[in-house]
């Protein structure tokens, strides 16, 4: 593994370490970071469960640095994932017509991420001509 995938899955294993354990722990602050109100059990448990696919995001991206074999499934889900993201903000945005800063903040956080994890599979997937 080289020292730049350590790199990019160390950021990826904090950053989504840090946003799943606090959208965990603290559904309220999480909530009132993005908009929602939570009125109901069903509500804190909706946040819990998103919040709980970004502590296994983290976790998945954490243990690819010590389990190498882990490493292109990781990136594959990374861009599955944050990809899904990114269209259902593009979706939004046609149904809507609204874009606030927030949600171009965002979703530019959202393709470095998808941009960080095609450098890196690629890197690591050599691209092949066949030849006849």
């Amino acid at each position: 593994m080289s020292k730049v995938d350590k790199i990019v899955l160390a950021i990826l294993a904090i950053e989504h370490l840090g946003f799943g354990l606090y959208g965990l722990y603290a559904p309220t602050s999480i909530a009132e970071l993005v908009g929602y109100e939570l009125s109901s059990d069903f509500a804190f448990s909706e946040i819990r469960a998103n919040y709980m696919m970004f502590t296994a995001l983290g976790l998945i991206a954490l243990f690819s640095i010590f389990f190498r074999s882990l490493m292109r499934q990781t990136y594959i889900i990374y861009i599955f994932i944050f990809s899904s993201l990114i269209l259902g903000r593009i979706l939004n945005y046609f149904i809507t017509g609204d874009l606030p800063n927030s949600i171009i903040v965002t979703t530019v956080a959202e393709i470095i991420v998808v941009f960080l994890s095609i450098w890196r599979l690629n890197a690591k997937t050599p691209i092949t001509e066949n030849i006849d």
